[in-house]
């Protein structure tokens, strides 16, 4: 019988070794891997969780930069349009302010050819009347006459 309840008394001994190990060592260990565990899904859940993020943010740079590309270009392209305006208007008021110029040339040479015609003609009108003074003081002579007027007109010229 001895035999018997120390096979009883090994059995409780089993028995409650389990429920203390359960419940002592087991059940925390059990709870503190499913903690881990879970705390492990939850870094993963994070990561994939950043990488989409991260994934979408590359995703609206890109997207901005095109747009701030795409704006860019516009504004270079309005500047370029601009500039050929600019330079056209420049090139359309200095063909313009050149027509003045050269119509203000033509009107001050036709003026000034004015002036030395009056100026000619006074000059002529005058050297003929010296000439004709000097024939009638001279004698009417052909000859004299001739070299008389030769000699006005070389005065009149060098002068």
């Amino acid at each position: 019988m001895s035999l018997d309840l120390t096979f009883i008394g090994q059995i409780i001994v089993f028995l409650t070794m389990v429920v203390l190990l359960t419940k002592l060592l087991y059940t925390p260990l059990n709870d503190a891997m499913a903690a881990r565990t879970q705390k492990i899904a939850d870094g993963l859940a994070a990561a994939e969780a950043g990488k989409n993020a991260q994934a979408d943010a590359e995703a609206e740079a890109k997207a901005q930069i095109d747009g701030a590309k795409q704006k860019a270009q516009e504004i270079v392209s309005a500047a370029e349009r601009r500039a050929l305006e600019v330079s056209e208007e420049a090139v359309t008021k200095a063909r313009h302010d050149s027509e003045l110029i050269v119509q203000s040339a033509k009107e001050e040479a036709e003026a000034e050819a004015g002036r030395l015609r009056q100026s000619l003609q006074l000059e002529v009108a005058s050297l003929a009347i010296l000439a004709a003074e000097k024939i009638v003081d001279a004698e009417l002579d052909a000859s004299k006459h001739a070299s008389l007027i030769e000699k006005v007109i070389s005065e009149g010229v060098s002068a």
